[in-house]
């Protein structure tokens, strides 16, 4: 009987204990603002987190920016060590002038010319480089090209840019004073040969990229680069025995159609726009003085892509 007493006594301070532990936590605010304090300080450090988090990205991305940059400055820098680098980025700047200006009298055009007059001293040596080619095929008994029509390719361009680089010296001269033009006469009659020569030279050379696009085309379906995919797999049965030293040989000749391949349309590209080019120039085709600077952007946007040195590769981070 006591000991049940002492039960019925005890049971409010068990029923108080539970009721004080299934209590909802303490809210703070009132109405609808009202939140738990753990869920608030919950979200705090959810925010801190975010916060550190958006600080690392943003470091890393000006780190991969600025390396990104280097990488460019340092490919850039490559380029315009070199006398054809300079010329090809000044080629583009006097054309940008050119479409700006329009062939109206202004600034623009007064910096396309002096543009066009500062890139010539770069060009000292084109000539001897222009007909080299013949003259070391000369003196090892060879000829260039397999049929009489691509040696008298070859011929044709090498004389052609001989022309049109060493009559351009003679402009030069001429601008300079260093040679007495007092009619300009001369000037004149030396720019339009050196355009003749530059139309002579890039048509020969077109026609050469075409015979070269067609021989790499005969070599790829010889060396089977041209079947479609998937007839290797059906037709090959003994491409799985193939050891590693013939898909070595396999990738390096791939390799080198691929270049061959790239140099090609290279060379149909700016063949093609300096043909055209030159015409404009000499005004058997008619083109306004926008279209023909658009013309020389493109054309030198082309010979800077292809003298660019291979893009340089990000840094590997090391790793502890």
């Amino acid at each position: 009987m006591i000991k049940s007493d002492r039960c019925a006594r005890a049971r409010p301070h068990t029923r108080a204990r539970d009721d004080a532990r299934a209590r909802p936590a303490p809210i703070m605010g009132t109405g609808r603002n009202r939140a738990p304090v753990a869920s608030s300080a919950s979200t705090a450090t959810s925010s801190s987190r975010d916060a550190v988090i958006s600080r690392r990205d943003r470091h890393q991305s000006s780190d991969d920016a600025l390396d990104a940059f280097l990488r460019f400055a340092a490919r850039a820098k490559t380029t315009l060590a070199s006398a054809d680098g300079k010329d090809k980025v000044l080629s583009f700047c006097q054309y940008a002038c050119m479409f700006v200006g329009g062939g109206v009298d202004g600034r623009a055009t007064r910096a396309q010319k002096s543009l066009a007059a500062s890139r010539k001293p770069f060009r000292l040596w084109k000539p001897a480089e222009a007909v080299m080619p013949l003259l070391e095929a000369h003196k090892r008994g060879k000829s260039l090209g397999v049929t009489s029509t691509d040696r008298a390719a070859h011929v044709l361009r090498a004389l052609g840019m001989c022309a049109y680089f060493g009559f351009d010296h003679v402009v030069w001269a001429t601008q300079a004073g260093v040679v007495a033009d007092e009619s300009e006469t001369l000037g004149e009659y030396a720019q339009k040969v050196s355009y003749w020569g530059w139309f002579v030279g890039s048509a020969s050379g077109l026609f050469l990229n075409t015979a070269e696009l067609n021989a790499l085309l005969d070599a790829m379906r010889e060396k089977g680069f041209a079947r479609p995919e998937g007839v290797d797999a059906e037709v090959d049965a003994d491409a799985e025995e193939t050891n590693e030293e013939e898909r070595e040989r396999r990738d390096a000749e791939r390799e080198e159609i691929r270049q061959r391949a790239r140099k090609v349309f290279v060379g149909l590209i700016t063949n093609s726009a300096q043909t055209v080019l030159a015409m404009a120039l000499l005004g058997r085709v008619k083109m306004s003085k926008r279209k023909i600077g658009a013309l020389g952007m493109f054309l030198s946007a082309v010979h800077v892509a292809s003298i660019l040195p291979p893009a340089i590769p990000p840094a590997k981070e090391k790793t502890a």
